[in-house]
């Protein structure tokens, strides 16, 4: 299973165990993982996009179960096989050592925050009653924030890890 197995045939499947390294570079490895979860912030686009009048229940059942599982299992990849070798290079200097701690941190954030969008995407899958407009504003401000961390992650690991 790679980063970006996120379907298979017509039932999902999530990223629900670390993934193995790829052979490479960790840039290499962190964009396979980022396309994974950039492909959840397109569909959480897609949602709040259709917001209040267009709603797809389907999308919104797919995301409630896939969310949380499948971006726990991405940042689990890159905690567990990206971070390692980069602390290793950072050979003690602090200033990397903080930026992993903070990108781990936010690894944390954004867990509880896709978790908490999930419960409100189940509900509204389900019929129930849901404030679109702050549902709307709730994954605007998820999937800004995990694209967000994705570039500034790229960015650290393709130059700031190692300058």
């Amino acid at each position: 299973m790679t980063a970006e197995t996120l379907t298979t045939g017509a039932r999902s499947k999530t990223l629900n165990q670390p993934l193995p390294a790829p052979p490479g570079e960790p840039a290499g490895a962190l964009q396979s993982t980022h396309r994974a979860v950039d492909r959840l912030c397109d569909m959480l686009e897609a949602v709040a996009d259709s917001l209040p009048a267009h709603v797809d229940r389907r999308l919104c059942h797919r995301l409630a179960d896939e969310l949380a599982p499948s971006l726990k299992a991405a940042q689990e990849f890159e905690e567990l096989q990206i971070f390692p070798p980069l602390r290793t290079a950072a050979m003690g200097r602090a200033s990397v050592l903080a930026v992993l701690e903070r990108l781990e941190y936010e690894h944390f954030e954004d867990l509880c925050f896709a978790e908490e969008a999930s419960e409100v995407l189940r509900r509204l899958a389900n019929g129930g009653q849901v404030n679109t407009e702050a549902l709307g504003y709730m994954l605007r401000g998820l999937f800004s924030a995990l694209r967000r961390h994705m570039m500034f992650e790229q960015e650290f690991v393709r130059h700031g890890a190692h300058g």
